[in-house]
């Protein structure tokens, strides 16, 4: 018997044919959500205040998702990240609570994205799948980052930095290059299954020709910081909202908690604007064709819509409420520093994905395959200070980071040969952004005061 760990060709064959199998499972399950999802929203566009049954609905969702069948709940991107990089599987129960219960929470006016029940049930699936075949812990591992990746590449169209946003997601600071190929394959499958099946993606291609200045790209850093500190802001929403609601969850019934929320949002629906609750594509779609934003503010209201959806109870992904926020944030910023709307919109996408998300490297080619290669250089700069100030948080808690924070020359202990690489949660350290000036002001300033030297 051959061994795949001494012979390269036929590991590639094997993660070739157990990823082609993924991405067309992934596919195939991608086109069937998405198309339900858009047949849903185009029934419930025709239902006037749509979102007053939020209090009850987010109850429900609440009820079905975290009360029944305790121990199923790895429906969320979050519950997966932390499955994966534990080594642990996922049930049939949570594969099917993900794909449902998310549809209802989109389609009631819940702001929530359509990404998770892709990606998630992408690894639920192929969790099952690796078990039945009997595979090692760290294949099945494996499968789970493939699906992760077919999952996200079938439902925005993005199969190149699909694949990556699932090996860059889970751990920032490292990437799994071994399971690179075959997640390329699985992404790049999902996307040919889903284009085949008549699934429709959003793409802008930004018809500029940019001239190279020093002016221009210092704008595009301003502009990185500001997504940057957007991407900071909304990780402590987040953060803050999930307090709150745990806190009156405590003091008074889940019920009264899920109700307050969805009254909440139902009271933005009706004084403010619907158009941020849902799934909110058309407010994506306007900015990126150059219309003007509803409100300068319209990606706080999305930040806090959203953060009270999930604090409520409600079911999905997030990387779609991130694209609003960064979209709509970008066209904001365009009147103050003189850029064309449509291109600090798309910038600022990818760019508020990158911060919250940590995968700048992911962002940065999910700017190419939806805006063209013309913002190739400026999306690289702005996802990459993006993620520089966001620092070491992240939207996903279970997301484990490992910066470069230490001292030169320090080196971790060596594992124990065939040991697997099993994340450990990092203690807290500077932000990669304060290193970054701190070895900046050493170059420009002799001993500068108030920086301690490196021993």
């Amino acid at each position: 018997m051959f061994d795949e760990h001494k012979n390269s060709v036929i590991s590639i064959i094997k993660w070739f044919f157990w990823a082609t199998v993924i991405g067309l499972i992934v596919g195939v399950l991608d086109a069937l959500f998405l198309k339900i999802l858009d047949a849903a929203i185009t029934w419930r566009n025709g239902i006037p205040l749509f979102y007053l049954g939020l209090p009850f609905v987010l109850y429900a969702v609440a009820l079905l998702g975290r009360k029944t069948a305790k121990r199923h709940t790895d429906y969320s991107t979050d519950a997966v990240i932390n499955r994966i990089n534990s080594y642990q599987s996922i049930s049939f129960i949570s594969i099917l609570k993900g794909f449902c219960l998310s549809i209802v929470t989109m389609v009631t006016g819940g702001s929530a994205g359509k990404e998770a029940p892709c990606a998630d049930v992408g690894a639920g699936i192929s969790s099952i799948l690796a078990r039945l075949v009997r595979m090692t812990p760290q294949d099945q591992r494996k499968m789970m980052i493939c699906g992760v990746s077919a999952g996200f590449a079938g439902v925005f169209g993005v199969p190149i930095s699909g694949a990556l946003f699932g090996l860059e997601v889970l751990w920032a600071g490292h990437i799994f290059y071994e399971v690179m190929f075959p997640s390329l394959v699985a992404g790049i499958t999902a996307f040919q299954v889903t284009s085949f099946l008549g699934v429709d993606y959003i793409y802008h291609p930004l018809h500029f020709v940019p001239v190279f200045s020093e002016q221009f790209f210092l704008k595009m850093i301003i502009a990185g910081m500001c997504f940057g500190l957007i991407s900071v802001l909304f990780i402590e929403i987040t953060k803050f909202v999930r307090v709150l609601f745990r806190y009156l969850a405590l003091k008074t019934r889940p019920f009264w908690a899920c109700v307050i929320g969805g009254l909440f949002l139902v009271a933005v629906g009706y004084f403010v604007s619907p158009l941020y609750l849902g799934l909110g594509m058309p407010g994506i779609e306007n900015v990126l064709s150059g219309q003007t934003p509803e409100s300068p503010f319209g990606f706080l209201y999305k930040m806090i819509t959203t953060s009270v959806t999930f604090a409520a109870g409600g079911i999905g992904g997030i990387v779609t409420p991130i694209f609003f926020v960064g979209a709509q944030a970008g066209a904001m910023l365009a009147d103050f520093l003189h850029v064309d709307s449509a291109t600090l919109a798309a910038l600022g996408l990818v760019a508020v994905l990158a911060g919250t998300a940590n995968t700048p490297l992911a962002a940065s080619i999910m700017a190419i395959e939806l805006f063209g290669p013309q913002i190739a250089p400026y999306a690289a700069v702005a996802c990459v200070i993006s993620f520089l100030v966001t620092g070491q948080q992240s939207i996903y808690p279970s997301q484990r980071i490992s910066l470069e924070g230490g001292k030169a020359g320090e080196t971790a202990a060596p594992l124990p040969k065939d040991q697997p690489l099993r994340p450990a949660k990092i203690p807290y350290r500077k932000t990669m952004l304060k290193q970054a000036f701190k070895q900046m002001t050493k170059h420009l300033i002799p001993n500068p005061k108030g920086f301690e030297e490196d021993k």
